[in-house]
């Protein structure tokens, strides 16, 4: 009785506890929906507001010359004028030329194409080394093999998951790795079998710098010095001492440049006899890669993937495993990575038939679908690809794609993986007839569709696309059906949907009745001259499903009779190795032709580079913190490098019919993309300029939007982002499919169809963070990298006009010069952009940037020449960075003796330097500060009291000087408002907050923000301090003169830089006081805060630096209704989004309901995980691997007719990290604030999505003549009246009243009726402070008003499509050049060589050991048991 009443008690506290939870959800919610969409509405035209006094007219006029004043003093105006004199004095060295901007991006690609070239060359090497090498490990006989594996067992290779790591530190390391103390040649042992000889694994490795060579009759294990005890007998021999130093060429990896590393994947047996030999033979590669790396220091990761499974990588180092394999269990293999797969068979056209009959059901099920993802994780953007399940009829699998083929993009792989992971219904008989016809009809009306609409001669190719070496005789002859095509109109579209290249069906099944020989007899063995023009054009691959090996002699004879293979998947284990399979067979052709294609990937993270492909599926990243700030996120990234890979295939051309293996491997090479960049470099093309770089499918390979990671997190689709992506047009206003025409996808065509052009386009471009925008002219210059066969990518170059045609130059510097600029870079207050100056491996075994630019001064010191630098466009760098530097010598000589050089000692304008000295014993000045066009800023500090901690942060923030968002904005905005920004008139005010640690004692706490961070028993608190940022354009021409027929051209941003509560304190404290009512603002010209009116003693400091629509949306939106603002769409197709549970109904029956159903589930789960434990681990095989632990729940036999409801929506996650709250600063206590800590709606898997919102520009220019002064007429009431605007608006906030009404019938009903809860009507004022960027506002309004008035928030809002938005988007393939090479079919290939096409009855008399091994084991138990 007390057990069954302690029962109920809990089932009690239980239910209550989910009503509880129920509630608080329904109650959040709800609030949630009145935050984000407030039922408030208002007008800008109410004739009946009154407007503001003429006595607060007055007092706001006064407010606009006082405001005008101060922030003039705060600029510093004399020492910025000195600043510009020093320029003056050296104009003469500096030469402005304009250039022709089409020959620059003609000689940039040239040179991006020789860097490239130089490591085809090295992959032509391995290539060469690779295949010798095998030839002569295939001319030994098997008694020399046998005993070269003992050898190999007994000694071992370099493997990477085994070897130890011993760290070593070497100071001037030379970037070659020839040198006088060190030889290179790698010697090693050489083992005698007869008349062969042939080159084995290093034996030990007890120095980085050489090989020992053992004799091989030595037994070395005892070298190892480690106990039997200590390590595993197996595995001893691959126990070695791998020697390491970390190099910051191959991103900061501890590695060994002297060995290569060998890599054997979980799921193969380290000391194969396969993979010993394989090792063996292919050590040669390791002095390739050497001499490689010495001819071409450029290089940085080479690697050979064997067949075998093998991965041969350099430099040595040890194997990291990827983030969330805290098993290590090593899910890589080398031979289903992305570069191999492409470079080992051309694209192709793929249909998967999956078996949906009645026998398709449980864990047989569960493997067809897992090898569907398997086939699916394969492919890349370069092919094509449909699924296919089948009954008695055939049906397409997704609903989406519903005819036709679609391009295997990472999106619509991810959607096909979805599909197939969903229930569907098994049932019914398999007809395999109808389903090949219905495979043959999409893969015929793919390759006539391709002939039609280009009438290109691709029907009955056999090796070329093209054939344009041919006479037209010749091409008539070779494939006479290409000249009878149907002729299209030009303005057709060309057909994109097909590779028009290999053609293969895969299928999926756990048997088949049936040999459908006739369907293959007039599909596919009997040329047409049509689709088909050679017989067995389409490979046919079945995989049979299940333990039980029934009668597979039809499912492999498919296979076999069209070129395929045949592989019998038994277990979840089974998959990878089984789908591999393949990847030889469609190398076939390749190798006949004996071609060695070069392919080349999408870019990639370097982290990525040994990451198994199903990452995403076994690790993905999850969020254990939601209540960090967006800033905090970020912080948390690690160093990332983007890389390009090119490979090759190795292979063993079958001359000699001995030798059944043609396909050996590929070779590899990665190429970090900051190297390709090198030859189009920021300060050849200037401020606002930059390049970029596609390949054939219009993807991004390198352009300063692509934003692969945010924070630790790596975005799914930056692989794949096109250049329409990222170069917004400004006429999108909101995100459709297919994006609109526009002179971007123009200029995108021409460059996948290498043409050479140039083109100007208004576009969109977002500045800090995206908390900014712009929309500017550009002109768009673009070239071909040459030769497509060897690369398909083409580069691009952006400038404005006018001041970016123009480029500048100095005159050699002298020694003198020299000398001066090395003393002032030795300064603590100079740093230099993180660029490529000359030489990039030499720079970074150095290691520092300013150290190896010390290191050209040196020489150019010494030697009067700088010859180690052998480019002209870096020496003119390096000689203006040299005069720039001398300029802020002379500067600085200026600040502290009057003087502007030694030489003339004579003071220059004496009353700007008292001004200057007084400015310095001022505590609110703290910083002044110089950033030039060559990428160097230089700091002076003025007070004593100058943090030099933030400073410091300034320039990590900044650390390139004109791809700064400060320096961006103020160039954009001084030429924007013309003639003054010659002379330094205009300047733009901008805010930067300093984190500082300080003790908890600290008296200051209560007026700064503070968090709290304990370590042991010490307290600290983090404080953020606000600065405010004056800075301001240095323009100049080729004469000193200054004459007006010369353009101006940018050389560098003054600025000075002050804290902002001494500011406030000491120049705007008084702002607004004497007006009773109201608020006031200013405003920048993005409508972020930069000071705000302290009303009634409340102190607003928090709210600077947020968005005005926040606290003032009603009038936000009213300046863009009078175009003072404009309201820019901006769409982010590199988003990331989290998903939030939808709300539930709110009635009581749906909430017990929903409490019954949880209950349900959670019992049905229980007896179900039992079920299957007893039934699949205890009764059957145990599934010991991770894979099957990771087997997908979904794949069970659920039979659900419909879909189910949706359950979720996506969110932005820069929505749920900020919660709308200070979108510009970082938050210190955001983890108080943020309530997204404890949602548990919101999931914790982020994924990528594409958000659109609005951001604020005003380009309003007010009074643009001189300023009221003695020498003029010019009145204020005049710069008031061109500065000023007047409106009003009026807020209403409802609230809405449900009343029940009680029908005649019985029945209740209920309407919503509005009720006004709020209602205010006020005046404002806005006025353009003159020469700068802010705006002074007043609004005149009660306090009430700025709480119930609807705010305007910049809040990203994820593009949510329909079903049929969504499917069109899938489906559409963007314009794309297909390869220039395919290679599908070979008449070699009916050889008896190529006759085998399975290993299943090897695989079966596997099993059937296994089956009653495991039989007699059951039996053996249940006798004991009974």
């Amino acid at each position: 009785m007390h057990v069954h009443q302690s029962l109920s008690m809990a089932i009690q506290q239980f239910i209550l506890l989910f009503l509880v939870v129920n509630i608080r959800y329904e109650r959040y919610i709800h609030a949630s929906d009145l935050h984000e969409i407030p039922n408030v509405s208002f007008s800008n035209s109410l004739p009946t507001i009154p407007f503001l006094s003429s006595t607060t007219n007055q007092y706001l006029r006064d407010q606009l010359v006082f405001l005008t004043e101060q922030f003039s003093s705060l600029t510093l105006p004399s020492t910025e004028r000195m600043m510009r004199e020093v320029y003056t004095q050296s104009s003469d060295t500096f030469i402005i030329e304009k250039r022709n901007l089409s020959e620059l991006v003609i000689e940039m690609a040239n040179y991006t194409n020789l860097a490239i070239m130089k490591k085809l060359e090295a992959i032509r090497n391995l290539v060469s080394i690779s295949e010798q090498s095998y030839r002569r490990f295939a001319e030994t006989d098997e008694t020399s093999r046998n005993a070269t594996a003992k050898f190999m067992e007994k000694h071992g290779y370099l493997s990477s998951k085994h070897v130890e790591n011993v760290t070593i530190n070497i100071t001037n390391e030379n970037a070659s790795l020839v040198s006088p103390v060190m030889s290179m040649t790698t010697t090693s042992t050489a083992l005698l079998i007869g008349n062969d000889s042939f080159i084995l694994e290093e034996l030990s490795t007890q120095t980085s710098f050489s090989t020992t060579t053992t004799d091989p009759n030595v037994d070395i294990s005892s070298e190892d010095g480690q106990s039997v005890n200590e390590v595993d007998n197996e595995y001893k021999a691959l126990k070695k001492d791998l020697y390491i130093q970390q190099k910051k060429h191959f991103g900061g990896a501890f590695v060994n440049i002297t060995h290569s590393t060998v890599h054997v994947p979980t799921i193969i047996y380290y000391l194969n006899k396969e993979i010993l030999l394989t090792a063996n033979w292919s050590y040669n590669l390791n002095q390739a890669f050497i001499d490689n790396y010495n001819h071409d220091p450029e290089l940085t990761w080479q690697y050979f993937c064997s067949q075998t499974g093998l991965y041969r990588v350099w430099p040595g180092h040890k194997w990291e495993y990827p983030e969330g394999d805290t098993e290590k269990l090593d899910l890589f293999d080398c031979r289903v990575q992305n570069w191999y797969i492409r470079a080992t068979s051309s694209p192709r056209d793929v249909i998967i038939l999956i078996d949906a009959s009645g026998s398709m059901t449980g864990l047989k099920k569960s493997i067809a679908v897992q090898t569907v993802e398997t086939i699916l994780d394969t492919l890349s953007d370069d092919d094509f690809v449909q699924i296919i399940k089948f009954q008695e009829e055939p049906e397409f699998v997704d609903e989406c794609f519903q005819n036709g083929l679609v391009q295997a993009t990472f999106e619509n792989r991810h959607r096909f993986r979805e599909t197939v992971n969903s229930p569907f219904k098994t049932k019914d008989i398999a007809n395999f007839s109808k389903a090949l016809n219905m495979a043959f009809n999409i893969l015929d009306d793919a390759r006539t569709n391709i002939s039609r609409t280009e009438n290109v001669r691709l029907l009955c190719q056999c090796h070329y696309l093209t054939t344009d070496n041919l006479t037209d005789a010749q091409r008539e002859a070779f494939c006479p059906s290409d000249f009878n095509v149907t002729h299209v109109d030009e303005d057709e579209e060309p057909f994109l949907d097909s590779t028009g290249c290999n053609k293969m069906i895969m299928i999926v099944t756990d048997g088949a009745t049936e040999t459908a020989s006739s369907v293959f007899l007039n599909r596919n063995w009997t040329p047409n001259n049509v689709s088909t023009c050679h017989p067995y054009e389409t490979r046919v691959f079945t995989y049979m499903i299940g333990r039980e090996l029934g009668d597979p002699k039809h499912i492999r004879w498919m296979s076999c009779a069209n070129k395929g293979y045949f592989a019998h998947v038994s277990t979840l284990e089974d998959i990878q190795e089984n789908v591999e399979d393949y990847i030889p067979v469609t190398a076939r052709p390749i190798a006949m032709y004996n071609d060695h294609v070069t392919v080349w990937s999408s870019v990639f993270l370097d982290v990525e580079r040994t990451l198994p492909i199903k990452t995403y599926k076994w690790f993905p990243f999850k969020f254990h913190d939601l209540s960090m700030s967006m800033d905090e996120f970020k912080n948390k990234s690690k160093p990332v490098h983007l890389m390009i890979s090119i490979a090759q295939p190795v292979l063993n051309p079958p001359k000699q019919k001995k030798d059944e293996t043609i396909l050996l491997g590929a070779v590899g090479v990665d190429i970090p993309v900051k190297l390709i960049q090198e030859f189009s470099p920021k300060y050849r093309l200037g401020v606002h300029a930059y390049s970029f770089m596609i390949n054939h499918n219009g993807y991004l390979m390198f352009h300063p939007d692509l934003r692969p990671v945010l924070g630790p997190y790596r975005k799914q689709n930056y692989h794949s982002i096109d250049l329409d992506m990222v170069e917004i047009p400004d006429n999108l206003m909101r995100f459709v499919h297919p994006l609109p025409a526009s002179n971007i996808q123009d200029i995108r065509k021409d460059m996948i169809l290498s043409k050479e052009n140039q083109h100007s386009a208004r576009v969109k471009k977002h500045l800090d963070d995206m908390r900014r925008i712009e929309v500017v002219e550009q002109k768009y210059y673009y070239a071909t990298l040459g030769d497509k066969e060897s690369n398909p990518f083409s580069l691009g170059i952006v400038v404005r006009f006018p001041y970016g045609e123009y480029h500048v130059r100095t005159t050699e510097p002298d020694t003198e010069k020299v000398q001066i600029a090395l003393r002032f870079i030795l300064q603590r207050n100079v740093r230099i952009a993180d660029w490529i100056y000359c030489n990039s491996t030499a720079e970074d075994d150095i290691g520092d940037t300013e150290e190896s630019f010390r290191g050209y001064l040196k020489e150019k010191i010494e030697t009067r020449h700088i010859r180690s630098c052998p480019y002209k466009a870096s020496k003119q760098l390096i000689y203006m960075m040299i005069e720039e530097l001398f300029i802020m010598s002379k500067f600085e000589n200026w600040t502290k003796t009057g003087a502007i050089d030694r030489e003339h000692q004579k003071p220059m304008e004496k009353s700007a330097h008292l001004d200057f000295k007084a400015f310095e014993h001022e505590h609110h000045l703290h910083w002044i500060f110089l950033a030039t066009r060559s990428g160097i800023t230089a700091y002076w500090r003025l007070s004593n009291q100058a943090n030099e901690d933030h400073i410091r942060q300034f320039g990590d923030v900044n650390p390139n000087s004109i791809e700064s968002n400060y320096y961006e904005r103020t160039i954009n905005a001084t030429y924007f408002y013309g003639a003054d920004h010659i002379h330094g008139k205009h300047h733009i005010y901008s805010l930067f907050y300093g984190i500082s640690n300080v003790p908890s004692t600290n008296s200051q706490m209560s007026n700064d923000n503070y968090t709290n961070t304990t370590e042991g028993h010490s307290t600290s608190f983090t404080a953020s301090h606000m600065y405010l940022v004056i800075t301001t354009g240095i323009w100049m021409n080729q004469s000193s003169g200054r004459s007006n027929n010369m353009r101006n051209v940018p050389f560098g941003v003054f600025g000075v830089m002050l804290p902002y509560k001494t500011v406030r304190s000491t120049h705007f404290s008084d702002l607004c006081n004497q007006l009773e009512t109201g608020v006031c603002y200013i405003i920048d010209e993005n409508g972020y805060i930069m000071f705000i009116s302290q009303q009634q003693g409340v102190d607003r400091t928090d709210d600077v630096g947020k968005f005005l629509g926040e606290f003032e949306g009603a009038v936000m939106q009213d300046l863009v209704v009078k175009k003072i603002f404009s309201e820019e769409k901006m769409v982010d197709f590199q988003g990331v989004c989290l998903q939030r549970q939808l709300r539930s109904e709110k009635s009581s029956g749906f909430m017990f309901r929903s409490i019954l159903h949880t209950i349900s589930v959670m019992i049905w789960n229980i007896i179900n995980h039992i079920a299957m434990f007893l039934v699949r681990d205890i009764l059957v095989f145990p599934q010991w691997t991770y894979a099957s632990r990771k087997s997908n729940h979904n794949n069970q036999n659920f039979t659900f007719e419909t879909p189910l409801p949706r359950t979720h929506v996506r969110e932005s996650l820069s929505n749920v990290l900020l919660t709308h709250i200070d979108f510009r600063r970082p938050i210190l206590d955001h983890r108080e604030l943020n309530s997204s800590r404890e949602d548990e709606s919101i999931g914790r898997i982020p994924s990528s999505c594409i958000e659109e919102f609005n951001l604020y520009v005003s380009t309003w220019k007010g009074w643009e003549g001189a300023l009221p002064s003695k020498d003029n007429k010019v009145k204020w009431e005049e710069v008031e009246r061109a500065n000023t605007v007047h409106g009003s608006v009026s807020c209403t906030q409802y609230a809405k009243e449900t009343i029940d009404d009680s029908n005649e019938n019985g029945t209740n009903s209920s309407t919503v009726e509005p009720t006004i809860i709020f209602s205010e009507s006020f005046s404002y004022s806005i006025s353009k402070i003159p020469k700068s960027n802010l705006m002074l506002l007043y609004v005149n309004h009660s306090k009430e008003a700025s709480i119930s008035c609807p705010k305007l928030i910049i809040k990203r809002k994820p593009v949510e499509f329909t079903r049929e938005e969504w499917c069109t988007r899938l489906k559409t393939t963007p314009y794309r050049e297909r390869p220039h090479k395919c290679f599908f079919v070979h008449e070699g290939e009916n050889q008896t060589l190529f006759s085998k096409c399975s290993y299943a009855i090897r695989l079966t008399d596997r099993y059937s050991i296994i089956v009653s091994l495991v039989f007699i084991l059951q039996m053996f138990f249940l006798q004991n048991k009974s």
